[in-house]
């Protein structure tokens, strides 16, 4: 073992990379660069990111004040979406109140509501949403008009209950029950691999993604700027290592260190969110490592390009920002227009979120997998070959 050793150890590649090691581990503003941020910004956005709508407050204005009313109103408060119900007196109120964003959400029942509900008539129930926040005003919608269309006031009486509503058919005339709760159907969903529907879960994967991206850009254009602003590539030109070597040496001590953050983050997200990982952490590992190969080569090509670290952070937010965007990794993929989803399937973090959730959350294997791992891979292959040589001619 010690005789295949010694020639790699030996070798002109292993010295420059414990040269490089060395020089990150003096660098104690690149040592935190490195492991820090990553791990806090996973568990800020992770807790911080959440799609679920919940404690919106309503303001009702009831002009039945009748059993059915109250009825609607306590079932609208069951959802669980509403926080604080608040009762008005008149519309004019509600209209200021929505209009000042005080209420997300007014409901309107009219006086007569029990009795067109008794004469099998559609009672008009207004409701108004205040619509400035889009993906709010749709949730509260479905979850509003869902429950009025489900409600059901109780029946006093068996001549009541054989009337013909808006939601039932009488079943003398040989036509089918319509009515919610029928037994025609009796759906069971089983809500598999997130059955808590953590939303930490659902983000922290594409946001493990998101800060490698990040990290992997600044540290490595940090890297290569910082040899041009020292002067020391002068001294590695002098070197009798080849073009390749010098590269590959500023390469591997930072896929490592970026691989120790995964692990950590992983580690951080299980212990404080609970998610777990199901699949092989050394295909998780595998896959981190080709994308961590992408951020990495797109620094170094932002390093051979600008001056000063300050220009190539700068430029980065141009490059980062986008892939960060058009992945899925904040906004889902089905929710873009077709145009900008073409443009994704040229996003190298759109492959890498979708691996680390089938990874982490599904547990897949390669044999699965293995169109998204070799579509990464093609891309750290690009992106390497074209910082490789941008990086010849700096050395030239």
């Amino acid at each position: 073992m010690n005789s295949v050793m010694e020639p790699i150890l030996s070798s002109r590649l292993s010295a420059i990379v414990l040269k490089e090691t060395r020089e990150i581990l003096r660098n104690k503003y690149l040592i935190f660069l490195i492991l820090v941020p990553p791990v806090v910004q996973l568990l800020i956005l992770g807790a911080a990111i959440d799609p679920q709508v919940r404690k919106l407050s309503m303001a009702v204005v009831d002009h039945a004040r009748t059993e059915d009313s109250r009825r609607l109103i306590d079932k609208l408060e069951a959802t669980g979406l509403f926080s604080k119900t608040e009762y008005a007196s008149d519309e004019d109120k509600l209209e200021r109140q929505l209009e000042k964003s005080q209420k997300d959400v007014a409901i309107v029942i009219p006086s007569d509501f029990s009795k067109q509900i008794a004469e099998g008539k559609t009672a008009k129930v207004q409701v108004l949403i205040d619509g400035t926040n889009a993906y709010v005003a749709g949730i509260a919608s479905a979850y509003v008009l869902r429950t009025i269309n489900q409600f059901e006031p109780p029946h006093t009486s068996p001549s009541e209950k054989e009337k013909p509503t808006k939601n039932s058919i009488n079943k003398q005339a040989g036509e089918v029950d319509e009515r919610p709760g029928a037994d025609l159907i009796d759906p069971r969903a089983n809500i598999l691999y997130n059955p808590g529907q953590y939303s930490s879960w659902a983000f922290l994967p594409g946001i493990l993604g998101a800060t490698l991206t990040l990290t992997g850009t600044l540290v490595a254009a940090a890297t290569v700027l910082r040899e041009r602003e020292s002067g020391t590539m002068e001294q590695l030109l002098m070197t009798p290592a080849r073009t390749w070597e010098i590269l590959f040496a500023k390469l591997i001590p930072l896929v490592v260190f970026l691989l120790a953050d995964v692990c950590l983050a992983v580690a951080a997200a299980y212990l404080i969110f609970g998610m777990p990982c199901r699949g092989s952490l050394l295909l998780l590992l595998s896959a981190s490592a080709m994308y961590i190969f992408v951020a990495i080569g797109v620094g170094m090509m932002l390093g051979s390009i600008y001056q000063t670290q300050r220009q190539a952070q700068l430029a980065s937010f141009f490059i980062n920002i986008p892939l960060i965007l058009l992945s899925g990794t904040v906004v889902p993929l089905d929710t873009m227009p077709p145009f900008l989803q073409s443009i994704s399937l040229f996003d190298p973090l759109r492959y890498y979120a979708f691996l680390n959730r089938s990874i982490i959350l599904k547990g897949d294997t390669l044999a699965m997998l293995w169109p998204q791992m070799l579509a990464l891979a093609l891309f750290a292959l690009a992106v390497l070959l074209v910082s490789t040589q941008r990086f010849k001619r700096q050395l030239i």
